[in-house]
């Protein structure tokens, strides 16, 4: 081989195997300054997967307000076959010490320790909203909390049946768990009626 394509491939090489150790070294921060400071837009990805893989309907960043003008907000809301998911997007650095009957959780964050409002108590609330303006069964509605991976949780028993925290990685299994129960589907036309109906709360705000 000739020196000069010698010195090429090597050149070539080496310039790989930087870049290899680059995204080594960096390709975590990067991913949890990503997730930490675009949690919706990140969160997203793995929603609508499910969404697209399952032919569910799909309506992100909801707004609305309850009779009372009092405004309230979820994240997703993932139609399925046989429930309707509120699903908020939460990321924690660090480490929580939770019960899913508290008001408030404790949060480990580098040195620091603070107390946070229970999500989960609070994403229900907001799904009891959605029910009471839909006039829907709330025994319809999931309340989900996602969370992300990295997130390290305490020994958590939840025995609720309609409301879960989950990491992004389980999300897709939850959701699995729950479609897959013995329950009467969702009528199609009511369906397509629920989608429009959100569509227009949305849209009004």
């Amino acid at each position: 081989m000739p020196y000069a394509a010698e010195l090429t491939l090597y050149i070539v090489v080496c310039v790989l195997a930087a870049l290899f150790l680059l995204f080594l070294f960096l390709g975590g921060p990067i991913r949890k300054f990503r997730y930490r400071h675009h949690t919706v837009r990140m969160y997203y990805r793995h929603v609508n997967r499910v969404a697209q893989d399952n032919d569910y309907y799909l309506i992100n960043n909801f707004k609305s307000k309850t009779a009372d003008s009092e405004s309230f907000h979820i994240d997703h809301l993932l139609i399925g076959n046989k429930f309707i998911y509120c699903i908020r997007d939460r990321y924690y650095e660090g480490a929580l010490s939770a019960n899913p009957q508290d008001n408030s959780w404790i949060y480990y964050r580098a040195k620091n320790t603070d107390y946070i409002s229970n999500p989960m108590k609070r994403n229900e609330l907001r799904t009891e909203r959605l029910s009471l303006i839909t006039g829907i069964e709330r025994d319809i509605f999931i309340s989900i909390v996602l969370i992300n991976d990295d997130c390290y949780m305490g020994p958590f028993d939840n025995d609720s049946p309609d409301s879960f925290l989950v990491s992004i990685s389980l999300f897709p299994k939850l959701i699995a768990m729950l479609e897959s129960q013995d329950v009467q589907p969702l009528d199609e036309w009511e369906v397509q009626r629920v989608v429009a109906d959100f569509a227009t709360l949305k849209e009004n705000g």
